[in-house]
């Protein structure tokens, strides 16, 4: 049984709520960007971004750019009057910062992230509500804040441009942001163990190479920590060697033999003149939000007695309602997502009188444009490459840990858009009768549910994954080359050219490698959802 547009007793100002019912309406008027033409389908290979029906267009554009290694295109995509780069200014500045990075613009991007950071704390620590806007139209009206993954890499990739730019002291300092950021934001397990222990790991380096040996010594056993959290036990095989080295420098023989032990190390033959060899390959593009919705309908129970002011009782029944909805797609293993006939039905019900909730979120989606195989070679000789990063799968994760408390905002600004659209009827009912009543009630339903969008914005040309290579050298000059096998076994050379490795240093390359090809992550566990608690429960139903 639904309930049909007959609103609650209570109410407000009549101005409120027509004023309320012009937002929503409104909202959904959003000017249309103007972006470059679409090549043919047949001129674009298989794995194209521009071929993708999911991808943001400007999105896609951007990835296009980057795939082609057309930077000059991807820096103009940033210009004043360019529709392909984000609206928001913070991931504007996000993404603008890794196409600086990509164009060899290695200071220009550690600004742009300078502005991102302190653009972050500021949306962070501002003690403001969510605002009227978000309430009556869809959380796409807040600023963007990025999540923990997100933030992590600012420090990582500015480590990166100021190691390009030879300012070891400057990656120092970032290196010891990192850390404090990871103490501070406290990642989960995955996050851990497939973001925060790259992270930790490139700040013990460059830490140990610039001499900071008790700083180097706490990043590296945090990193150990931190991949000793993957199921797969994923440390690199080099960690070992580096941290027993940095105990050894830090005069902490206990740990240096328990870490030599551990790690059945050889006995260290390095002589004083080898230095170090870092390349970090990033391959493909993060996966990215897409829209998902389902249609609810509004059961008496859940909405008996409210008003648009009960702020209690709104929250109260959508704790129920999210309830019922995570109930059921825990027990049918998947969500009752919208489809043709969804919809149809849908429309159906609200013709006949019954308000129907739209729920917009997003999900995730994988198109990884990766290379099917990726050799790494030093002076003609492969290196071993170790997986670092899963970038990808950390996003995927803190949606989903996300989904329960947002599901429960999503119910409950459907709630409030209910009721505020049930004034809106008994206004008109009462002016004009039933069929007054009748149509602005539904025209109400629909423009609440128009405006009812899903919040996809995110850092979308972030890698998928992270491998890297770690070598102790003799000293001397040493060329670099990578090795990608791509659609049809294709094999590309990135010419890195030459790397001089000094003694006692530390030299840190870096590469960005693409192919077309698709990956699946394991699926994502649907746990059973606890049940409201007592006193937050509207009523329950089977």
């Amino acid at each position: 049984m639904t309930t049909t547009r007959r609103g609650p007793e209570r109410g407000g100002a009549a101005s409120v709520r027509f004023l309320a019912l012009a937002l929503l309406l409104l909202a959904g008027c959003t000017p249309a960007r103007t972006l470059p033409a679409f090549p043919a389908p047949e001129a674009l290979p298989p794995g194209s971004p521009l071929r993708s029906r999911s991808l943001d267009p400007g999105t896609a554009w951007l990835r296009y750019y980057l795939i082609t290694g057309e930077d000059s295109a991807a820096l103009a995509a940033f210009g004043r009057h360019s529709a392909i780069a984000p609206g928001d200014h913070l991931l504007r500045a996000l993404q603008h910062a890794l196409v600086l990075r990509r164009a060899g613009e290695y200071a220009r991007s550690n600004r742009a992230f300078e502005w991102a950071e302190r653009e972050i704390e500021r949306r962070y620590t501002r003690s403001v509500s969510r605002g009227v806007g978000s309430i009556l139209v869809s959380d796409r009206t807040l600023a963007y804040v990025p999540t923990t993954g997100e933030r992590m890499m600012i420090p990582f990739y500015r480590m990166l441009n100021y190691l390009a730019l030879g300012d070891t002291g400057g990656a120092v300092v970032e290196a010891r942001k990192a850390n404090e950021l990871r103490a501070r934001l406290e990642p989960g397990p995955v996050e851990a163990c497939r973001e925060s222990g790259m992270v930790q790991y490139l700040a013990g380096l460059v830490e140990a190479s610039a001499g900071e040996r008790n700083d180097a010594l706490v990043s590296l056993r945090q990193a150990e920590q931190a991949f000793d959290g993957c199921p797969d036990g994923g440390a690199p095989p080099s960690l070992g060697g580096d941290l027993y080295r940095a105990a050894r420098a830090a005069g902490v023989e206990e740990l240096a033999d328990s870490v030599r032990r551990r790690y059945a190390l050889a006995p260290d033959s390095a002589a004083a003149a080898d230095g170090d060899l870092v390349l970090l390959v990033e391959s493909g593009f993060i996966g990215f939000r897409t829209e998902e919705a389902l249609h609810v309908p509004i059961l008496p129970e859940d909405v008996h007695g409210l008003g648009y002011d009960d702020d209690l009782g709104i929250e109260r029944a959508a704790e129920n309602v999210t309830y019922r909805m995570r109930r059921r797609a825990w027990e049918r293993g998947g969500w009752d997502l919208d489809g043709d006939a969804g919809r149809t039905m849908a429309v159906a019900a609200m013709l006949g009188g019954d308000y129907v909730l739209r729920l917009a979120w997003p999900a995730f989606r994988l198109e990884a444009d990766a290379p099917a195989g990726v050799r790494v070679l030093v002076a003609d000789s492969a290196a071993p490459l170790a997986g670092v990063g899963d970038l990808s799968l950390v996003a995927r994760d803190e949606m989903e840990r996300q989904r329960p408390a947002m599901l429960t905002r999503l119910v409950a600004r459907g709630l409030t858009k209910y009721v505020l659209a049930s004034q809106v009827e008994k206004k008109a009912r009462k002016q004009g009768g039933d069929g007054a009543g009748y149509f602005f009630g539904l025209l109400a339903n629909l423009a609440a549910n128009e405006t009812e969008h899903a919040d996809t914005r995110s850092w979308s040309l972030l890698p998928d994954r992270v491998m890297m290579t770690r070598l102790r050298l003799p000293a001397g000059s040493y060329e670099v080359r990578v090795e990608v096998t791509g659609e049809a076994g294709a094999v590309h050379v990135h010419d890195l050219g030459y790397v001089r490795v000094e003694p006692g240093s530390l030299a840190v390359l870096s590469d960005r490698v693409w192919g077309g090809e698709r990956r699946d992550l394991p699926v994502a566990p649907m746990e059973e959802p606890p049940a409201p608690q007592a006193d937050s429960v509207v009523a329950q139903r089977p």
